[in-house]
């Protein structure tokens, strides 16, 4: 811990201070220590707010750094899961390619107030044409975590307040002080590429990330020289995910990812669909208001044009219309069971959510035991090879992971297998058998009129594997009674819901593709795919849906035909 500008009266003994910074830096420890002496070998940004730093050191792994903007996720963090970049990069990108692709990460830190994270460049190439102007530029990356909203700072800096900001902030800062000047700064608001102080006060307390010193770096090397020289890689007392995933067989790190990125979007979704308690609050006012005032509806009249009075009051419309046969009351009792309706949605989805997390969670956690599991036979058969193939070890422990998973008993590697659904061995005649599967498509492919794909289940059990292929955010189509093939209807490009027409069409194919298709009418049920779930207890082909909307199709012989020539496989 050190103490930036002591001549402030903000003591950085208080407790709470201390703490804070404690955990901002154990919260972002992992992907800090990650970049300290790396190269930064490329620089990007994302349509999200976020800052793609893909950099280099021997021997370490090959992830992605973020520096994130994005609420709720917002922070400095390590992926193997690159996101996609902007077409065009922005002016922050563009400038930090030429100023600090290709230089030295020295330092890495986090600061308490404001809650920053900063990476610091150590000096350019002196081979360079343009050496003297990259030097007298920017040379740091600040993640600014309190402004509002936060932005990516890319900054030089300074010992001290430099001349042309001495009338601005200089009786703030003293001598000993750093001081950043910002030349481009990135927001979710916009992006300022002129000059000017970053911050006009000193940064208060950074905590840089502890490295390793001389005596223990050399007695790193000797452990390194005297241990076995297997090419699996170290894992730590406390894992991360990231060095868990890279330490288990590679078919069930391949279904881990996909499973992990299910549970991820389902928990996004649910936040997504979960009611705004604004609209619960709205609602509430306006029951109240017209509640209050509804002795004020004309007698005999099917209109109450409302007062201008209540309408800024309460939020109530401009004017209430009586439908046949509808009775005043009838408005309110509507109005009160949109917010019933609206609070048990979200009691509901806060449940799920919470149970989403938790099964994430522990998801998680369970992969982290089994690099652990499989890294304690990792060091028994690394001993015992030592000794019998003294020479040729490095060819043997290609081997050496197949053989623990045949020959040793795995508790924790066979749960995470049978919750994956996959064997936890994959030998060559399996991977054959898999292969074969995977060229054959599980579902016939049509179009519809305005471009969609629609695909048909072929089978029941291709459905089960259709279903799993399905994003969360497209559209699942079946029949409400009786058997009939899952149909999945492709989300537009840019649009939130399919139109009408694609929904008829694929409609049309679900009813045709099941019992009903000689009366060609039936009515069929519409879901998202985050809305149903496969569970292990229920039979081939069949789903458990927990939020659809019925609609009943009809249609004539032409209409289908012309899907039908449509057809692509």
């Amino acid at each position: 811990m050190k103490e930036i500008n002591p001549s402030k009266n903000i003591s950085l003994n208080n407790r709470s201070n201390i703490a804070q910074l404690a955990i901002w830096t154990k919260k972002f420890s992992t992907p800090l220590h990650r970049m300290i002496n790396t190269s930064l070998q490329k620089i990007t940004a994302s349509e999200h707010g976020q800052l793609i730093l893909s950099v280099y050191k021997p021997g370490d792994d090959k992830s992605t750094v973020l520096l994130s903007m994005k609420k709720g996720e917002s922070g400095i963090s390590t992926t193997h899961l690159k996101p996609i970049p902007l077409k065009q990069p922005n002016s922050i990108v563009q400038i930090a390619r030429k100023y600090l692709q290709g230089r030295k990460i020295t330092s890495a830190y986090a600061t308490m107030a404001p809650i920053t994270i900063i990476l610091e460049f150590g000096e350019p190439n002196k081979n360079l044409e343009n050496y003297l102007e990259i030097e007298a530029g920017p040379d740091s990356l600040i993640l600014d975590l309190d402004a509002k909203p936060p932005r990516v700072i890319l900054a030089k800096k300074y010992l001290g307040v430099p001349n042309r900001y001495i009338e601005e902030c200089g009786h703030q800062f003293s001598i000993q002080d750093y001081f950043f000047e910002s030349w481009c700064e990135w927001s979710e608001e916009n992006t300022k590429t002129k000059k000017r102080a970053c911050f006009f006060h000193p940064l208060i307390g950074y905590c840089p990330m502890p490295g390793f010193g001389e005596d223990k770096d050399q007695i790193k090397q000797q452990d390194v020289k005297t241990s076995v020289p297997l090419n699996f890689p170290k894992i730590p007392e406390e894992l991360s995910l990231v060095t868990a995933l890279e330490n288990i067989p590679t078919h069930i790190r391949r279904a881990a990812k996909t499973k992990l990125q299910f549970l991820t979007r389902r928990i996004q979704k649910q936040k997504q669909d979960l009611p705004d308690q604004q609209e619960i609050s709205r609602l509430l006012k306006q029951s109240e208001g017209l509640k209050t005032n509804l002795y004020l509806w004309p007698k005999e009249s099917i209109t109450w044009y409302v007062p201008p009075q209540f309408i800024s009051e309460f939020g109530l419309p401009a004017f209430y219309t009586l439908k046949k046969g509808e009775k005043p009351g009838d408005i309110l009792n509507k109005i009160h069971h949109e917010i019933d309706v609206l609070k048990r949605r979200k009691q509901e989805l806060t449940t799920r959510i919470a149970e989403s997390i938790q099964a994430e969670n522990d998801f998680k956690l369970l992969i982290v035991s089994c690099a652990k599991e499989l890294n304690y036979f990792i060091d028994i058969y690394s001993k015992e090879t030592l000794n019998v193939y003294n020479k040729d070890i490095n060819k043997f422990s290609k081997y050496i992971l197949d053989l623990i998973l045949e020959k040793e008993d795995l508790p924790l590697v066979s749960k995470l297998c049978r919750i994956l659904d996959i064997p936890i061995t994959e030998s060559k005649l399996e991977r054959k058998l898999i292969e074969e599967k995977e060229k054959r498509l599980p579902f016939r492919v049509y179009f519809a009129s305005t471009g969609e794909f629609i695909r048909v289940a072929k089978s029941a059990e291709d459905g089960d594997k259709m279903i799993k292929m399905m994003p969360s955010n497209h559209t699942w189509i079946h029949v409400l009674t009786g058997e009939g093939s899952h149909v999945w209807l492709e989300k537009p490009k840019g649009g939130k819901r399919p139109s009408a027409q694609a929904l008829r069409e694929a409609s049309i194919l679900a009813v045709h593709h099941s019992k009903h298709s000689r009366a060609q009418s039936a009515e069929i049920q519409l879901a998202t795919r985050a809305d149903i779930e496969k569970k292990k207890n229920l039979p081939i082909g069949k789903v458990l849906v927990r939020r659809c909307d019925t609609l009943l199709i009809k249609y004539d012989q032409t209409e289908l035909q012309k899907l039908l020539a449509g057809a692509s496989i």
